[in-house]
């Protein structure tokens, strides 16, 4: 018998063979290797997102200011003093800018999560409500505790519907509810009739409340032109158009029209 050589390929060739399994074993083996080490450094895998950008701003005010009032207490003065200070124009006299201004952008992509959205608070705190303005989601919990010693009553209504209404004691446990509807909540104390307080719930995240100098911001906005609806309880509404970039932040100040309700820039 003659045993004779079997031809081999040349070596090309079999790398050309071994290219396309060889080449799929190295994307996987190299993917395998990136998430173990994400995995490792306590990282969870960065996936791309949507462009989104950013509104930054100051609402200001020029009108005439509307003066402080001056209510008597006559419950638990003890605690709660003798008299309580009710502003409904809060001007910043350094910046002119409006304090406790909603700002929300009517943004047509709304993003989802499957998360739970962690519950928004109120709180009875030294005879006042804490913040003063509460905004939060449609959805969201509510969630109303009473930090005094004496007994507070939250009574939420919505134009004349009742949302909540309940005592709470001192150191009672808090009482939460959903915000299953859009729309103001006017809160006050019936105990203590010059508290007061506002919950508004939105259907979206792209909101934000002027702080004591009148500035805002809002983050993760869709690029493209939305329209800014500017809200407050005195002074009314109006609505600005606006333009977000697909990156970076659109900056602006604003001047609130006195007694603005239905007027549009």
């Amino acid at each position: 018998m003659i045993w004779r050589k079997r031809a081999r390929p040349p070596i090309q060739q079999l790398i050309r063979i071994a290219e396309p399994e060889l080449g799929a074993h190295i994307m996987k083996a190299s993917l395998a290797l990136a998430i173990m080490l994400l995995m490792l450094s306590g990282r969870e895998p960065i996936w791309a997102e949507a462009p989104s950008g950013s509104l930054v701003g100051r609402i200001v005010f020029s009108g005439e200011s509307t003066p402080d009032q001056i209510v008597e207490i006559t419950r638990d003065s003890s605690f709660c003093g003798k008299t309580a200070t009710i502003r409904t124009v809060a001007v910043n006299r350094e910046t002119g800018g409006l304090e406790g201004a909603v700002v929300s952008i009517d943004a047509i992509a709304v993003p989802t999560t499957d998360s739970p959205l962690p519950p928004v608070m109120i709180a009875n705190s030294h005879c006042t409500f804490s913040p003063p303005i509460v905004l939060g989601r449609v959805g969201q919990q509510l969630e109303v505790r009473n930090d005094d010693p004496v007994m507070h009553n939250t009574h939420l209504k919505m134009e004349t519907r009742t949302f909540l209404n309940v005592a709470l004691i001192p150191a009672g446990r808090p009482v939460v509810k959903q915000l299953k509807e859009a729309g103001i909540y006017h809160v006050r104390c019936d105990a203590h009739k010059f508290m007061t307080a506002i919950v508004i719930a939105l259907p979206h995240p792209f909101f934000s409340v002027t702080d004591e100098t009148g500035a805002f911001r809002i983050s993760h906005l869709p690029p493209g032109d939305h329209v800014m609806t500017i809200w407050h309880e005195t002074l009314g509404t109006f609505q600005q158009r606006i333009t977000i970039p697909i990156q970076g932040e659109a900056s602006l100040t604003i001047e609130y029209p006195a007694h603005a309700e239905s007027k549009t820039k």
